[in-house]
Order: structure tokens, then C-alpha cells, then sequence
């Protein structure tokens, strides 16, 4: 029973972290669309407990940590220290991820960690949103490796204004900072007063307890399910840069007894463009899909993520090499890699398998300069798509999937603090594929500018490549992105395009893709 009862209430204070963040946080980002996770770590590092967030956010904290106490060594921290970083070489995402480490002391006894990874709707880079096309690293935002930011719960001033100094809309860079410092605070009060209730040492066993009581679940699910070798690839719809780059991702899963081995040998070298993916975010893909296929309702934390043996050769695009560029990869080239492990697993158990997705996350960014508050704004924003059927029912329509777990930012809130209008946004009808059961529906968002000099980038996906049906089930609908001019012109656009210059009245139009299908209709 204090097993049970110690171990939910770790779970619960990432809640509550989660729930601080987004309440003293300055960007809709955070506050409302909650683009940020949380996790606890034990005294050693490993991850304990989570929240329900972002996959690829949580999946990486095992590289994230590793980084940092390679820099700063678990015996040198101190109450109120707190370690800062964004580097997807050294365990980020990309890099408007940004990661806050802070240690948690009772009585003089490192009990653990927090941790807490909030997306920054801006680090710098070639453009707004700090999610654009470029062929390098040092375009794409501030790169931050592990920095003590924090001393005795104090911010270093002189560090924290070099990164600001490096953003757009520092204010509020700042105050979402803050937030971050208020949740590992909030943390911190919460295990104090577990380890007050319990004991140090009690907590600790409950934290080694918990990663093996999930682990136990994962290796069983698997032992009880038949053995297979499975494979499959597909090729990504480029990289912005290079027209005729279309990279291919190769995945070969051997599941035999409780081992889950995934192996990406052969897929394609690194790209120019910015779709190739940090080793931790290849990593988070596979321990989504092993819990995914492991059946649900089991807490993650290390001990799943351990039971993953990962091949990803370095220098391709599962690994990228710095300094290629990654930011698309956390939203796009991860949802693809999800799907193309989930087609893999689909030729073996395809009663467990959902059917392919819109593969993505669609991203857009806008930035300039407001003429109502006189005042420079940034905005990032995902869009949903259609979700695969499966054996079950129908896919879901107009959702965020596998990687991503944000809310919709309501379109009352974007144009009140910018100058924009949201002319359409509306589930796309029969764009889900056809079959037993149907594919989930796409989305069409359309943004009209109402001011000169508006900068703006897309990152999405599956234009060329449309997301396939399980058990004979149909394919979905392909994604279209158009820009309209304010006199009516209109302009294809590829998946990953930007930064564009947009001028009072001009429109840029998203459909996102529908979900594949499961299943032959019958008759």
C-alpha cells in the first residue's frame, strides 16, 4: 500500500508541476496550449515518474540528464542549484526546447531530481519561431549547453541576460523562465514532504521499485505475444532545402521472448534541411512505440525506456551529426518515425496496430511587429490532422498525435494578441482513408496577415507521402499548403518552407493530412 500510495503521488507532483508552469507562464504556448512536460528523477538520474505531456519531450530526459551530469557530477550539486539546457547534442530536442534540472534535499540527503522541458516559442535563428528552413545548427536559435543558471534558488543574472540577449520577446522569455523555477519549486516542497513522511531511504526504495514494477509489465506484455522479425521504410517529403531530397528512414524490429530490439540500419545519411533527428528523439519514437504496443496503462519511466535496445547508426538521419540542422525533427521526422515502426509492428499483430497518421505536427510561426501595442510578437502554433483507424473503431479527426500531446490554442486568443484573423478553420470531410474502419478527418486552417511585414515558416509533412491503411484499409488524403496573396495569386507551397515575407491582407492556407484506414470496407 505505501508502495502504491508513494509511487501515485510521484506521478502527481508532475502533475501539479505541470499545472504551476502553465498558470505563471507568460505565453499561450504554455499557458494554454501546455507545450511542455515534467518528470522526477531519482538520486542516481533516472527518470521515476512523468507526466501525461509530451512524448518526445519525456523519452529524451534520459540522454538530457546524462549531459548534464557529465558537466555537473551528482556529488558537486547543492540545494537551490539548477542547470539549464537546450543543445540537441548534448540530450535536447531541439533547441526551443529548453530543460531545467534543479536537485531536491531533504535534511541534507539528495532525494532527486526535477526536470521540466518548455517549449520557448523563440530562441533567435533566422526567424520567428525559431522554426524555419536552414542547413545549419547555428541558424536555427541560441544553443545552450548545460549552464548552472541557478545558485541557492537565485538566478545567475549575468547568464540569463546573455540568452535573453538572444531572443525575440525577452520579456517574455523571461517571465516563462520563471515559470519554470516556480514548478521545480513547487516540486521540491512536494517530495520534501513525502521524504518527511516516510523517510529518505523509504522514498528511495519506492523510486528503484517503481521502475521495476514497470518494466516487469513491459517485459511480460511482450513475452506473452507471439515472436517476429519485421521491417519497413518510407521516405520523408524533404528537407526545404534541396528539391530532390527525399530521405529514407529503414526500421527493422525484432520482438523475441521480452526483448524489443529496433534497428535503423540503412536509412538515409543526414540531410541539408533541418528534419534530421537528435539520437534522443529517435529514442523517444521507439519508447512511445513500445509502450503504445505493449497495451497502455503502464507508468513510464527508465524501466520501460531500458527495455529498448536501440540501433541508430550516427550520421544518418535517426542520428543526426553536428552540426546538421534538427528542428523539425522533434514534430515531423519523429511522428513519421512512430508511423513507420507502427506499419513494421502492423505486418505481424495487426489487431494492435493502429493505421499510419498525418504524420506530423504542422508547425507555423509568425513574428513582426504589432502597430496596436507598438510591440514585436512571436508566434508558434501546431495544427491537428487525422489520426489512423484502428481494429477497434475509426481514427480520431482534427487531433495532435503519437509525439505531440498539446491542447488547441483557441483562435480568440491568437488574434487578440496579434494582428491576425483566422479565416477558416474546420475539419476536412472524407479525408480519412476508406475502409472497415475510417481514417481520421485532416484540418484546413487559413491566416489572413493584417499588417506589412509579417515573417512566416511551415514544417509539416506528408504532401507526397500519405499515410497508410492497415489490413487492406485505404491511404488517407495529402497535405496542401498555399500561399494567397492580398489579390487573389495563390502559390503552392512544399511542406517545409520559410522564412516568407507576408504584407497586409495575404493568407496562408494548411491542410494537414487525413488518417490512414484499418480494415476493407465490407461488401
Amino acid at each position: 500500500m505505501t508502495f502504491e500510495v508513494v509511487r501515485s503521488a510521484l506521478y502527481a507532483i508532475c502533475a501539479e508541476m505541470k499545472s504551476v508552469i502553465m498558470r505563471t507562464s507568460f505565453s499561450p504556448l504554455l499557458s494554454l496550449s501546455a507545450d511542455l512536460s515534467c518528470a522526477l528523477l531519482d538520486a542516481q538520474g533516472k527518470v521515476v515518474a512523468q507526466g501525461r505531456d509530451i512524448p518526445v519531450h519525456l523519452g529524451a530526459a534520459p540522454f538530457t540528464v546524462r549531459a548534464v551530469f557529465a558537466a555537473f557530477p551528482i556529488a558537486d550539486w547543492k540545494a537551490g542549484d539548477g542547470v539549464i539546457v537546450n543543445d540537441p547534442y548534448a540530450g535536447g530536442t531541439h533547441l526551443p526546447d529548453v530543460s531545467l534540472i534543479m536537485p531536491i534535499f531533504h535534511d541534507g540527503t539528495l532525494c532527486g531530481f526535477s526536470l521540466s522541458r518548455v517549449h520557448w516559442p523563440d530562441v533567435g535563428g533566422v526567424a520567428a519561431g525559431s522554426s524555419s528552413v536552414s542547413d545549419e545548427i547555428f541558424k536555427e536559435g541560441i544553443r545552450i549547453p548545460p549552464l548552472r543558471i541557478i545558485e541557492n534558488y537565485a538566478p545567475r543574472e549575468d547568464i540569463l541576460a546573455l540568452i535573453l540577449a538572444n531572443v525575440r520577446v525577452p520579456q517574455d522569455r523571461h517571465g516563462d523562465f520563471r515559470a519554470q523555477i516556480a514548478g521545480a519549486r513547487r516540486a521540491e516542497i512536494r517530495v520534501m514532504d513525502l521524504a518527511a513522511r516516510y523517510g529518505v531511504d523509504r522514498l528511495a526504495q519506492v523510486m528503484a521499485d517503481a521502475q521495476t514494477y514497470s518494466q516487469r509489465i513491459v517485459r511480460r506484455r511482450l513475452a506473452d505475444l507471439p515472436d517476429a522479425i519485421v521491417e519497413h521504410q518510407e521516405t520523408l517529403d524533404g528537407d526545404g532545402i534541396d528539391p530532390d531530397a527525399r530521405p529514407t528512414i529503414r526500421a527493422r524490429i525484432e520482438k523475441t521472448g521480452d526483448k524489443f530490439i529496433v534497428d535503423f540500419s540503412g536509412s538515409s545519411p543526414c540531410v541539408r534541411g533541418p528534419i534530421n533527428s537528435p539520437i534522443a528523439v529517435t529514442a523517444s519514437a521507439v519508447y512511445y512505440t513500445l509502450l503504445a504496443f505493449a497495451g497502455g496503462e503502464i507508468p513510464p519511466n527508465n524501466g520501460v525506456y531500458d527495455v529498448a535496445d536501440i540501433i541508430a547508426p550516427p550520421g544518418t538521419i535517426v542520428n543526426a551529426a553536428y552540426p546538421s540542422p534538427v528542428v523539425a525533427a522533434n514534430t515531423e521526422t519523429s511522428n513519421r518515425i512512430v508511423d513507420i515502426l507502427l506499419s513494421a509492428l502492423a505486418k505481424a499483430y495487426p489487431e494492435r496496430t493502429p493505421a499510419g497518421s498525418y504524420g506530423s505536427a504542422c508547425v507555423y510561426t509568425l513574428g513582426g511587429m504589432d502597430p496596436r501595442a507598438n510591440r514585436r510578437f512571436v508566434h508558434y502554433e501546431t495544427v491537428g490532422g487525422g489520426a489512423g483507424a484502428t481494429s477497434t473503431g475509426a481514427g480520431a479527426g482534427g487531433i495532435r498525435v503519437h509525439m505531440g500531446n498539446t491542447m488547441n490554442l483557441p483562435i480568440e486568443a491568437a488574434e487578440v494578441a496579434m494582428p491576425i484573423r483566422f479565416r477558416a478553420y474546420e475539419l476536412v470531410p472524407e479525408s480519412g482513408g476508406e475502409g472497415l474502419h475510417r481514417g481520421g478527418a485532416a484540418v484546413r486552417k487559413v491566416i489572413e496577415v493584417l499588417v506589412d511585414g509579417v515573417e512566416a515558416s511551415i514544417l509539416g509533412e506528408r504532401t507526397l507521402s500519405p499515410a497508410g491503411g492497415v489490413a487492406g484499409g485505404g491511404a488517407g488524403a495529402v497535405a496542401t499548403f498555399t500561399y494567397r496573396s492580398a489579390d487573389g495569386q495563390a502559390r503552392s507551397l512544399p511542406a517545409k518552407s520559410g522564412p516568407h515575407r507576408l504584407a497586409k491582407g495575404d493568407r496562408l492556407e494548411m491542410v494537414t493530412a487525413g488518417g490512414g484506414a484499418w480494415g476493407q470496407s465490407k461488401g
